[in-house]
């Protein structure tokens, strides 16, 4: 059974958020959905509000976005404190076919990278890597 989860996307593109809620949703229609077109705003919603979510909060994120990329995002995430990081999953969501590996070193708290389109099968593998985690 499936756990009542947080989900927050972080992706400038409304298509793609669009998306992902619909998938989430089919998937888990109690889960709680969070979308953000500016990163800039889900930090600060995630510095303010961490102690209202549900945990863990599975975050999906984007890399190329024009305000600030995924990485400026993830570098002001790790300033934040401990009992916030260790309450998210991260995902990177990307249409990019480049190789972020190298740049992936730096933020240990991102636990993979996902093609867009968000699939079912991506959620069923993560809350499969999440019980394994618990166990």
């Amino acid at each position: 059974m499936k756990k009542l989860q947080q989900y927050i996307v972080v992706d400038d593109d409304r298509t793609n958020n669009l998306i992902c809620e619909y998938v989430i949703k089919d998937w888990d229609p109690q889960a709680r959905v969070q979308l953000f077109l500016e990163p800039e705003l889900a930090l600060k919603n995630i510095e303010e509000n961490h102690k209202d979510f549900g945990f863990p909060v599975l975050l999906f994120l984007d890399v190329n976005m024009p305000s600030m990329s995924g990485w400026e995002f993830l570098d002001i995430f790790k300033t934040f404190d401990d009992d916030i990081k260790k309450s998210f999953v991260i995902y990177i969501l990307t249409s990019s076919t480049e190789d972020f590996s190298r740049e992936a070193e730096e933020y240990p708290f991102v636990s993979g990278f996902l093609s867009k389109p968000l699939k079912k099968k991506y959620l069923e593998n993560i809350e499969l890597e999440m019980e394994a985690i618990s166990e």
